[in-house]
């Protein structure tokens, strides 16, 4: 192999490395673009999406991929010798990604299982009245409070529609269940999504565009903040310190919708009666797109990694023989000499979906010093990046 070729692959897997932590990341504006993005870069040819596809590898929407965007990173490297393989041996030319569509398909990757499973109708008109649900709202017409009756619900109801009503009129529904005698209903498991299936079909009011369309998660935590949520609650030590920190229990948001939805719904009492009605910003009110891209950012709470631990990341360094191919601080590796200094401006992206590109010229260098494809754990892409930056500083 010609000196040139392994610097360049040296250098790409160099700067992914330095550079996943010397931006930080950011959270996507439409999650849904990188689902148009793997159709076009033939991912398809090999992976489905629940059971639209192909069938050579797994199918994406089937299995758990509610990581970390570095430790889908870290996956997608631990793979990578088996997926090149298999796209050589069924004539596939292996796709080149630019940085921005390696956040988007990450990004999307992650968001599929925010897409909920058709529910059960029976069990959803059972759910209807054994709830109370039926108390307030009739099939039709106006309930004896005025409240809506189904046939009034828009046509596309959604968890978005009841995470917004739950908020906007909280305060009148838990009145009129007090004045019924009823306690405020419980959902569990997919009690939600099966009494949507009993409601859809009877939902003729005007639709609303964005109970299906996905939520764009930086708005949401611009509202996080304008609406003052932050007042209660903080994410990772940012924000108030007397509520609970959503951002430590992070992955308890990594689930469908529907299911965002059942959770805001069963702790609305406490959350509206007991902290937001003591704050000076009152209940806050949110229309249907607001509350989509909170409930987006919610949910991509746990996509964005914390910081890795630099004794941790410099232990693994050692182990995993990347000082037979690198260097740090300036000095000569034993294959090649790479100055990691010169690069902590480089866009992250850009230099994750390098490694990705090079993967098979990394995979011959590696073969040069007969060295192992090293595996990645969770957590352990943090950690290294974490060392590697904390090196230049010393």
């Amino acid at each position: 192999m010609k000196t040139s070729t392994i610097i360049t692959i040296g250098m790409t897997v160099i700067l992914f490395f330095l550079c996943s932590l010397a931006f930080a990341q950011t959270l996507p504006e439409d999650p849904a673009i990188g689902g148009r993005l793997l159709a076009s870069k033939g991912c398809v040819k090999c992976h489905s999406i629940k059971g639209e596809g192909g069938t050579t590898g797994p199918d994406l929407g089937r299995i758990d991929l509610g990581d970390t965007q570095l430790n889908l990173a870290a996956r997608m490297w631990n793979h990578a010798p088996s997926m090149i393989a298999g796209m050589e041996k069924a004539g596939i030319v292996r796709p080149a990604l630019t940085g921005q569509e390696f956040t988007e398909i990450t990004a999307y990757l992650y968001f599929l299982r925010f897409f909920d499973e058709p529910g059960d109708p029976a069990a959803g008109a059972y759910i209807f009245e054994q709830k109370g649900c039926s108390a307030c709202h009739p099939l039709a017409g106006r309930g004896k409070e005025g409240e809506l009756g189904l046939d009034e619900f828009p046509r596309n109801v959604s968890a978005v529609f009841l995470s917004q009503a739950v908020w906007n009129h909280s305060l009148e529904m838990m009145a009129r269940m007090l004045r019924l005698g009823k306690k405020w209903p419980g959902f569990a498991d997919r009690e939600m999504m099966d009494l949507f299936e009993f409601i859809r079909p009877r939902a003729k009011g005007p639709a609303e565009p964005f109970f299906f369309k996905p939520g764009n998660p930086r708005e949401g935590k611009k509202l996080f903040a304008a609406k003052g949520c932050n007042k209660c609650h903080a994410i990772r030590g940012e924000g108030a310190e007397g509520g609970i920190d959503l951002g430590r229990q992070a992955k308890t948001f990594y689930t469908s919708l529907t299911q965002i939805a059942s959770n805001m719904w069963n702790k609305a009492p406490e959350m509206i009666l007991v902290r937001v009605a003591q704050t000076e910003c009152g209940i806050p009110k949110f229309t249907a797109k607001e509350m989509s891209d909170l409930l987006a950012y919610l949910y991509f709470l746990h996509y964005i990694d914390e910081p890795g631990d630099t004794a941790l990341g410099e232990k693994m360094f050692s182990e995993m023989h990347c000082a037979q191919c690198h260097s740090l601080k300036g000095e000569r590796g034993k294959l090649i000499f790479i100055d990691l200094s010169g690069y902590q401006d480089t866009d992250q992206t850009t230099l994750v979906a390098g490694i990705w590109n090079h993967t098979a010229e990394m995979m011959e260098a590696m073969g040069v010093k007969n060295l192992a494809w090293p595996q990645l754990r969770k957590g352990d892409m943090a950690d290294l990046l974490e060392f590697i930056r904390s090196a230049q500083k010393k």
